[in-house]
């Protein structure tokens, strides 16, 4: 049978082929819409012609008379073969070749092993509740207004004043975020958030409705697990108009903004209480979720579609990706192949600079979700979970595109540039292997070797002050005279005490009943110079002195003599001429890499003090439970990690060695303690072998938990 005579198999009655508006080229876009599955499909103009004249051709050769008639071309047994395999995989065909049309849902479903399937229903799947068309048509007259510019005005307006209004009560707003956290309070939020998302998809629906769209089903989504509510507003597609599918896009945002608005407004005026709380979360929800959540543009959210409507470039991410892939391929290859697009330059850059950006943004968020399943289910389950994530979303893209160079392992293995990158790579390779970081930096702190915070014994008045900053002083020196009243008069009336208990000593007499009672009044005599003895010696030691031989290095300003001082306010920091010493930690993973003896530089934070050379005096033998320098920690703004435990206890999160160093050509004592690090002369080690460690201390530490 000759090609021109080969039989056509008809399609289905039921599919609409239909104008789709204009591509970011500004040529005509054609879409045939699946009723059955309520899908659109964006076909090519050459593959509208054919699909207009399809049913109305009988065989090829009336195809090709066909379309000679109204298009002025022909076709060939190739393209209508092209042809044929699209609308059979789409199920477009009346008798398809995996059975009746009818069956189309069952044979989707086996094309997918029972294993992928449960892997994507675990990833995303939807849960349509309810079919909102007759309600939307029912109640477009009477809430049509809503939709109008002079109400969004009115909204920005309210919106404005609600900022002003709460920018006057700013704590008082800010103080109402801890009752979230309360049992009541999560209820209130998490009915809010409910109702705010649900106008959020109304929005989406009455504008999509306004538009001539319909609105089929309106759900709920689940993606891993986590429950977004959804509206299906698929027939955007068929709009001809940009500007129109943008506003059924950004319909749920500015519907949030309008109700964050109106509820930022009334905070204002409400006494507290639930309701109060209920306006707070609605307006946080409304201004924090819709900007930072739906206006992202690397997931499949508003912003996604807003930025394709914008670009003019339906189903954005996968053609986006696939333009990054050749572009990956001719940097790294060089091949010369054609772009799957021929974007126009600037277009170019957009879509490979925003494929880029999605597939940072994705890599990480698969990341996290992969780690929070891991960690926040029992191990074995976590474990699979973990392994699907890292599968499904890192591994199976790398091994698919593996895929593809290996078919065109004959064009990269002839090109230039192929040898080029594998030299590149190769060269990275031996660097990565080759043994060359020496430097070992650990978070330390520079101090005198002998030093002394000189504190108040008791809270009191400033009677006296010799010191002064950069003075030299002898040991046994008066630096500071405190008096404390409340010592003074609990001495007195010790004295007082002292003296009337004498008195009645002296009045005893020689009978045995006044003899029995001088035993008492003599314990109740000696209580009482102990006493006094206690109350002289506290007042004694509010004569501060120093303890040793130095320099007073740094003075708090704030004192002078007359004012009122607490036992926590420090009154200088005294430290003597016999030189600095540098006290830090280092990391488990660098403490197998120095010893005592290695030589380095302390670097101080402060970059107006000099660096100093050092040289390791010691360094642990086992990790700190606890960090004894609380400046070097994360809570007072230090580089080490850690968590307060019972006690308010710092322990590190990772394993911590201490070490001590001296400096060698010091210039002069310091001045106070300076916060810095210390990079120190180790063993060489490669950056493979490092991560390679660091990969099995993760695997024993899981496999151990």
């Amino acid at each position: 049978m000759n090609a021109p005579d080969i039989p056509l198999p008809p399609l289905r009655e039921d599919l609409q082929i239909m104008r789709g508006g204009t591509s970011y080229s500004g040529e005509p876009v054609w879409v045939v819409l699946d009723p059955l599955r309520n899908r659109f499909f964006r076909v090519t103009y050459e593959m509208f012609q054919l699909l207009s004249v399809w049913n109305r051709s009988p065989t090829i050769g009336a195809l090709n008379r066909t379309l000679n008639a109204r298009f002025g071309r022909q076709t060939d047994a190739e393209e209508v073969g092209m042809v044929l395999r699209m609308l059979d995989v789409n199920f477009f065909l009346a008798q398809p070749a995996s059975g009746s049309w009818r069956g189309l849902y069952d044979a989707s479903q086996r094309r997918h092993s029972l294993f992928m399937q449960l892997i994507h229903n675990y990833l995303f799947f939807r849960i349509p509740l309810v079919r909102p068309e007759p309600f939307i048509r029912a109640t477009w007259p009477y809430v049509s207004f809503l939709f109008s510019r002079g109400f969004l005005l009115f909204a920005a307006l309210v919106g404005l004043a609600g900022l002003y209004l709460v920018s006057r009560q700013w704590e008082e707003f800010i103080g109402t975020f801890p009752y979230v956290f309360s049992f009541e309070g999560a209820a209130i939020s998490l009915v809010s958030i409910v109702l705010i998302k649900s106008l959020h998809e109304l929005g989406h629906a009455y504008v999509a409705h306004r538009h001539g769209c319909r609105v089929p089903t309106m759900g709920v989504a689940f993606m891993v697990m986590m429950p977004l509510l959804y509206t299906d507003v698929t027939e955007a597609w068929k709009l001809k108009s940009r500007r129109s599918r943008m506003a059924i896009d950004s319909a749920g945002v500015i519907t949030e903004l309008c109700v964050a608005a109106f509820a930022l407004f009334l905070w204002a005026f409400i006494p507290d209480g639930p309701l109060r709380s209920a306006v707070f979360v609605l307006a946080a929800a409304g201004w924090v979720l819709s900007l930072l959540v739906n206006t992202n543009p690397f997931m499949r959210f508003d912003g996604y579609y807003m930025l394709a409507d914008l670009l003019g470039i339906e189903n954005l991410q996968p053609r986006a990706f696939r333009h990054m892939r050749w572009r990956l391929r001719e940097f790294l290859f060089g091949l010369g192949y054609p772009p799957p697009e021929p974007f126009p330059p600037r277009l170019d850059a957009i879509v490979t600079v925003y494929a880029i950006c999605t597939a940072i943004y994705r890599l990480t968020l698969y990341l996290g979700i992969a780690l929070l399943v891991y960690h926040f289910t029992i191990k074995l389950v976590g474990v699979m979970l973990f392994a699907v994530e890292i599968g499904f979303f890192i591994i199976r893209p790398v091994w698919s595109e593996l895929k593809e160079w290996r078919a065109m392992r004959s064009d990269i293995f002839a090109s230039r540039r192929t040898y080029v990158t594998l030299a590149i790579v190769a060269g990275l390779a031996v660097l990565a292997a080759m043994p060359l970081s020496t430097r070992v930096s650990a978070p330390a702190l520079i101090l005198p070797e002998t030093f002394v915070r000189l504190f108040a014994e008791e809270a009191g008045r400033i009677e006296e002050i010799n010191a002064k900053r950069g003075n030299m002083v002898r040991k046994g020196d008066v630096l500071f005279v405190i008096s404390s009243p409340t010592l003074a008069q609990e001495r007195g009336l010790a004295e007082i005490e002292i003296d009337l208990a004498q008195q009645r000593i002296g009045r005893i007499g020689a009978d045995a009943e006044d003899l029995a009672g001088r035993g008492v009044i003599a314990t109740q005599l000696s209580s009482l110079v102990a006493k006094r003895d206690g109350l002289a010696q506290r007042e004694a030691k509010l004569v501060i002195k120093a303890p040793f031989n130095g320099r007073i290095a740094d003075m708090n300003a704030e004192i002078a003599p007359g004012q009122w001082i607490s036992r926590k306010e420090q009154l200088a920091f005294l430290s003597a001429d016999d030189g600095s010493v540098i006290r830090g930690y280092v990391s488990g993973n660098d403490r197998a890499r120095i010893e005592p003896g290695s030589t380095g530089w302390f670097i101080p934070d402060d970059l107006t003090q000099p660096k100093l050379r050092v040289v390791l005096a010691s360094v642990a033998i086992s990790g700190a439970q606890q960090l004894e320098i609380p400046q070097l920690t994360s809570q007072f703004g230090g580089r080490i990690a850690v968590h307060a435990s019972d006690g308010k206890r710092l322990v590190p999160i990772a394993a911590e060695y201490a070490v001590t160093a001296r400096a060698v050509d010091e210039r002069g004592d310091p001045a106070q303690t300076w916060r810095g690090v210390l990079l120190l002369d180790g063993r060489a080690e490669s950056l493979l072998a490092r991560a390679w460690r660091q990969v099995l201390k993760v695997l024993v530490r899981e496999a151990g938990a």
